[in-house]
């Protein structure tokens, strides 16, 4: 039985389940196994949704992982359905369980490639053309082969081509002893000529072997070049999470520096998802992250380099006993401007078996109330079969609002359409980047500030990969409210500052460095 999410006042929808009507049906199936009582050693704990638009029409495509069950990539037909895609069974991915995945053209070609987390190893597929894809794993050499369970893609040298990060998680029976090795996390450099090479020597080594759940490449010092942080379980290292960094060429290499304690960011906790975003306006990137049967975290950023923990103030803990938090991830799902929190969950059971120790539970939505604290909304109780893990954001549909992708352990997978536009008129502006030359072609790293005639000034940043074993859509959404657009500037990669000054809003913009340098970007 499923119901709407609903605000309980006024009660008004706000996330419906479309998933029959979308036409979506891929099972998700993962055991524990019968004769190991230990939870962390059993079972592979992780769904992977990714949106992605791989054959270039201008809509949001959807790939999902089965774990036991195939891998499934979905067409968007461009009328709220999607359809089994011709080239799914070249990305099934049936030898190994899958766990995660994301999109990202790592080779420049405006092709957007398909990166699989597996247990097991990882698999890269080349998108050729939109008309089929290529296992090109070793030719690359990004098949790590450990428990993945997500990964992110960001071009930290500004060489003009994507590197990726791993996390793995492991975690021996009864985590004594524990083989720490196994749930090592790897840093890839993109080569330039569709190869990778292993530079995860550039990093401590002791700080890559955290259990780690989800990273995100985030410019947290707002210096120009893409931070790193990761989420890391504690459960069978406790190092905390991780803050690395980006300090420039060097370093035999590169340099990294660990500034986790002296930021303020290394949490010591039971880490799950990633979120990064803007949720206060002030112009840095700030951290929420989820946690096991303790509050969830919410970090500001101060702008010195330096986080805060406002969890409490925030009022986004979600202390309920025994609730796991798992994906997460920042939007703006009423298009006023400020950024809410989508938070999957599960129940936490001490009865272990075949079914698990995870059961139902209602996800946290909270909702901005743009005095530094959130309202968590009333919500019914939705999914009654399954527990929320991974879960990713998009508006497949157009209609100027963001949906969620949310994958239910061991059970499937469903789609909630965003239906405030139903009863609201709140203006809206996405915007679509592209990368030419020395910059990524999925502009990855670029920031977009849009100012309107209130006075407000939000910022996003492009990004791949946060959340849990999850793609998010890589196009910046941006609600407006009922103010006026007064002008949009891009921050790009390589430095570049181009100014929009004249954009329509509740439109799609589809803008590329060269054209924006052209015509500078004004509509």
């Amino acid at each position: 039985m499923f119901a709407p999410i609903v605000i309980a006042q006024p009660e008004e929808i706000v996330f419906r389940d479309v998933t029959d009507q979308a036409r979506i049906n891929v099972p998700h199936r993962a055991i524990w196994y019968e004769d190991i009582l230990d939870p962390y050693e059993n079972g592979y704990l992780a769904t992977g949704q990714a949106w992605g638009d791989f054959n270039n029409d201008g809509w949001v495509d959807l790939y999902v992982t089965g774990n036991l069950e195939p891998n499934v990539l979905y067409i968007n037909q461009q009328d709220g359905t999607f359809g089994v895609a011709s080239q799914s069974e070249q990305v099934a991915v049936t030898d190994v369980p899958s766990g995660g995945a994301i999109w990202a053209d790592y080779d420049n070609d405006g092709w957007r490639d398909l990166y699989v987390l597996n247990l097991g190893a990882n698999r890269l597929f080349r998108n050729v053309r939109g008309e089929y894809f290529e296992d090109v794993t070793l030719h690359a050499g990004v098949g790590d082969a450990r428990k993945g369970t997500t990964a992110a893609w960001a071009d930290y040298d500004n060489d003009g081509f994507l590197d990726l990060y791993v996390t793995n998680w492991s975690c021996q029976h009864a985590c004594d002893p524990v083989d720490l090795s196994l749930s090592q996390d790897v840093l890839y450099h993109n080569q330039g000529d569709g190869t990778f090479a292993d530079v995860s020597h550039l990093l401590d080594y002791d700080r890559l072997l955290g259990a780690g759940f989800a990273a995100s490449f985030a410019d947290y010092d707002n210096d120009g070049d893409l931070d790193l942080y990761v989420v890391n379980d504690k459960v069978s290292h406790p190092i905390g999470n991780v803050l690395w960094r980006n300090d420039g060429a060097g370093c035999e290499g590169w340099c990294w520096t660990d500034v986790s304690a002296q930021a303020g960011a290394q949490a010591v906790v039971h880490g799950m998802g990633l979120a990064t975003g803007d949720y206060d306006n002030d112009g840095d990137l700030d951290f929420y992250f989820s946690n096991l049967v303790k509050p969830m975290v919410l970090l500001q950023n101060q702008g010195d380099g330096t986080f805060v923990d406002r969890t409490d103030v925030a009022r986004v803990g979600y202390d309920t006993e025994r609730t796991v938090g798992w994906g997460t991830a920042f939007l703006d799902f009423d298009n006023d401007g400020w950024l809410d929190i989508y938070l999957g969950t599960s129940g936490l059971s001490a009865n272990y078996g075949q079914a698990g120790m995870l059961y139902p539970f209602v996800d946290g939505i909270f909702h901005n109330r743009r005095d530094g604290s959130f309202a968590r909304l009333d919500v019914e109780a939705r999914w009654k079969q399954a527990a929320s893990m991974g879960l990713a954001t998009a508006d497949y549909d157009h209609d100027g609002f963001v949906d969620v992708i949310v994958g239910h352990w061991n059970k499937g997978y469903r789609l909630y359409r965003n239906e405030v536009g139903q009863h609201s008129d709140y203006r809206w502006l996405t915007i679509r980047l592209t990368g030419t030359d020395a910059v990524n072609r999925d502009a990855i790293g670029a920031r977009v500030r849009v100012t309107t005639d209130d006075g407000l000034t939000q910022m996003r940043e492009v990004k791949s990969g946060s959340s849990l074993g999850a793609g998010d859509d890589t196009a910046l959404h941006f609600g407006l409210g009922n103010a006026n657009l007064v002008d949009v500037t891009i921050q790009w990669p390589n430095g570049i500052t181009t100014t929009c000054d004249r954009l329509d809003t509740n439109q799609i913009w589809q803008i590329s460095l060269a054209e924006a340098q052209a015509s500078d970007c004004s509509g």
